[in-house]
Parts: structure tokens; sequence; C-alpha cells
């Protein structure tokens, strides 16, 4: 059976190795995306309606790649300014756009709408082939590189795949990272994340909301006009009355427990959601022909809005190493090449819990 040659496969196509895909095909890189699900921004399973806070840096590194000038502005709603709150001490600390001189802090983006550009991205350009549903079953590694077998997930025939290098971004419970033998150090936090929309009687302005409770962190991101998006971090014995409470209760607790700083809570848009939560890090981000990035190579928790953003400065740094080294004529597999990866953004990626 013939076999496909790339620059780099990439397994994983959620929304960090789509932005990954995104950036090295623009820099000429031949890229095979192997993902296990139909590929489409509603089939996707991280093209969700989850609302991403977006840092301005990740804002620019979507305008870069020409996936923010697909959105619309019902679909990214900036970041004015942030109020942080304490329920016991009665702080209260304020940070706008204007005390750093920019437009927005960052943008509160729905996960679907940027997996639908990032999509548009990658299929208008004939570097990278995307695979799916399809996943990597078998990797032989060498000093020339890296033979894979992408398999259909429906269990179909395999198909052989070469290239220099792989790279590991199918999340938090990647199984190919498992085979490689790349181990993280992980500790369950004791909180869970509930994850839902809101709106309110009154327009938010571009003003998001931290307030720190008894049983965790509660955020309001501004999402339209009205709305917010909301995580609301909560021990298990709270989590699971609030899930008992009906939507007109739940609005009701919501209320009682942040205020009135957002106005009135009078709707609940769409299904409550749940997500665990855990601290993961990874020691080792690379080996020869074989890097890690994302989810699959740190978790971190919710309370500063970090993960997705971490991830997306994983792959603009690998994205700038590997152009580098191309440039250099140097092979990009290299673990000399992949250290100086790791070492830029291990130390981040570790401090940031």
């Amino acid at each position: 059976m013939k076999t496909d040659k790339y620059d780099l496969i990439i397994s994983g196509g959620g929304m960090v190795g789509a932005s990954l895909a995104c950036i090295l095909v623009g820099y000429g890189f031949k890229v095979a995306l192997v993902e296990a699900a139909a590929y489409s921004s509603t089939s996707q399973p991280s093209f969700d309606s989850r609302a991403l806070a977006l840092t301005y840096s990740s804002g620019v590194i979507f305008r870069n790649l020409n996936v923010w000038q697909g959105l619309s502005t019902t679909e990214a709603t900036a970041i004015r300014q942030i109020d942080v709150s304490d329920a016991a001490a009665g702080g209260h600390v304020r940070l706008t756009a204007k005390d750093v001189g920019r437009e927005a802090l960052g943008w509160n983006v729905q996960a679907r709408a940027i997996g639908t550009q990032l999509i548009r991205v990658l299929e208008s350009n004939e570097c990278v082939s995307i695979l799916s549903p399809m996943i990597i079953q078998q990797v032989e590694i060498d000093d020339a590189g890296v033979l894979a077998i992408a398999e259909d997930s429906e269990g179909g025939s395999g198909r052989p795949l070469s290239a220099k290098l792989m790279v590991i971004a199918d999340g938090s419970n990647s199984a190919l990272r498992k085979q490689l033998k790349f181990t993280p150090r992980s500790i369950p936090y004791r909180q869970r994340a509930l994850v839902c929309r809101v709106e309110t009687d009154r327009k938010n302005r571009g003003g998001a909301y931290e307030h720190f409770t008894r049983s965790g962190p509660l955020a309001l991101l501004p999402f339209g006009e009205k709305g917010y998006a909301v995580v609301w971090t909560l021990e298990p014995e709270d989590l699971t009355e609030v899930l008992q409470l009906s939507r007109s209760e739940f609005l009701v607790r919501l209320q009682t427990v942040f205020g009135d700083r957002a106005g009135q809570f009078n709707q609940l848009i769409g299904e409550r959601k749940v997500y665990p939560l855990t601290l993961s890090h990874l020691k080792k981000f690379a080996k020869p022909r074989v890097v890690v990035v994302g989810n699959a190579s740190h978790t971190v928790h919710p309370v500063a809005g970090q993960g997705f953003n971490l991830g997306l400065r994983d792959v603009a740094a690998l994205a700038q190493v590997l152009r580098d080294a191309r440039n250099r004529g140097w092979d990009i597999g290299n673990i000399e090449v992949l250290s100086k990866f790791a070492r830029w953004r291990s130390q981040e990626g570790e401090y940031v819990t």
C-alpha cells in the first residue's frame, strides 16, 4: 500500500490541532490532520457551544490566521473590563482595557464559531489533508522519521502515513500520548465546573466578572448584548443541590450568590453542563520526532481562563520553532529542535495552575 508523505502528522483536529495546522500550512508545511470525529463544526466535539475567553494575544493569532475576520459581531464579544470580588472579604478590583491602552482585554467567543472558521481556512489550503473520521493506531519511530497507520474509526482499512514529526494534540485523555509513553502528573480538584448561558435585563457593555465564593469562583463573561456565559465552580455536594433546581430556581440561586451587579437574571439559555476539573502537567513535552501540545500536555483550573489560551500559545511557539528550523535546513523532528520548544513552553504550563 502506498505511504502518503508529509512534513508533520497532527493527531487531533480540535481547537488546538486545527489552529496548529492553520499556522503551519501558512508557512508552507505539508500537514496530515487526523481526527477521530467526522470533521465539521457540528460534529467535532471541541467545536461545541462552550464560550472561550480569549486573551488579547489569542485574538491577534486568530487575526493573523484570517480566522477572526470570518466572525460576526454577535459571535465575538469584546471584554472591556473585569470586576473581581470576594464574597468573604468584600474586596473589589476593576481592570479595564483603557488601563493597558487596548481596545479590549480579550474576547468571549463560542467554540463552534471559531471551529467553523478554522475549517474554512483549512479547506481552502492544498497543503493540508484532513483525515477523518480516523485515528492513529500504530506508530513506528526511527532516526529517519515517523511511520503511522491511520485507521477509519468506524473499523475500515488502515492508511500508512510518514512524516518527520508527530504532534499529539488530541486532548487530556489522549490514547496516543499513553501509547508513546508520555506520563502526565495529574491532581483532580475536589470541584466541578457548571457551565451555562444566561441573559439579564441590562446590557453587559463588555463587562466580565469573577466572584470568589465559599464553594469556588463564579465567572460571568459577556456574550452578545445582554447575555453572559457562566462558569460556576462548585464542590460536589453544592453541585448536586444546584443541578436539582428548576430553571427558574437556578436563576434565583445564581442571583442570590452573585448579586445584582450585572442586572436581574431573567433567562437561562440552553442546558447546564458539568465538566470535571483536573490539574495535569507533563514533565517532558517532547521526545525524538514527537511533541505534545494543548490539553494533552497540560490542563489547568478555569479560574484564570487560560486553558485554551495556553494551548494556542503552545502551537504558536511550536510553529515558530519549526519554521526557524526548516529555514536553517535542520530536521524538524530532531530532539534539539523540539527541546527548544519544550523549554520555551514548559515553565508557563507548570506555573499556571
